[in-house]
């Protein structure tokens, strides 16, 4: 069986936040590798501060995360709010692939997304495995 894919950082803006979101990616990819060898896809995390926008590229044998760069990007998913609610959700204890009602930090994660304060547009299966990746 295969390892991790390799985590790679790519662009970085004066504004942005692709460095730390790396770290959660390594994190996930090295607890969780075989979730991550199976992600394929673009997603673009986009914030409500005035930060760049975080691309994350799933590929056969790395991942790249960068900041944005002004170009258009194509991407799968994208997921849009405050730094902290994007953390919180990416973070939240999962069950299903969705934050669990029956632990705190899981029922703060799904009252940002019932409040749209986190907006999620793409993928929902691919949304629910980045979510796996990433979960603390």
């Amino acid at each position: 069986m295969a390892g991790a894919p390799r985590v790679k950082l790519g662009h970085q803006a004066p504004n942005g936040i692709a460095a730390g979101l790396v770290a959660l990616v390594e994190r996930g990819a090295a607890k969780r590798p075989r979730v991550a060898r199976d992600l394929r896809g673009r997603v673009e995390i986009r914030f409500a501060e005035d930060y760049a926008p975080v691309r994350v590229d799933f590929a056969d044998d790395q991942v790249l995360v960068e900041d944005g760069n002004g170009r258009r990007w194509r991407s799968d998913l994208v997921i849009e709010g405050s730094l902290p609610d994007v953390i919180q959700l990416a973070t939240a204890p999962l069950v299903g692939g969705l934050p669990k009602p029956t632990n705190r930090r899981g029922r703060a994660a799904l009252a940002s997304v019932a409040a749209r304060r986190v907006r999620i547009d793409g993928s929902p299966r691919l949304a629910r495995r980045v979510m796996k990746l990433l979960e603390a």
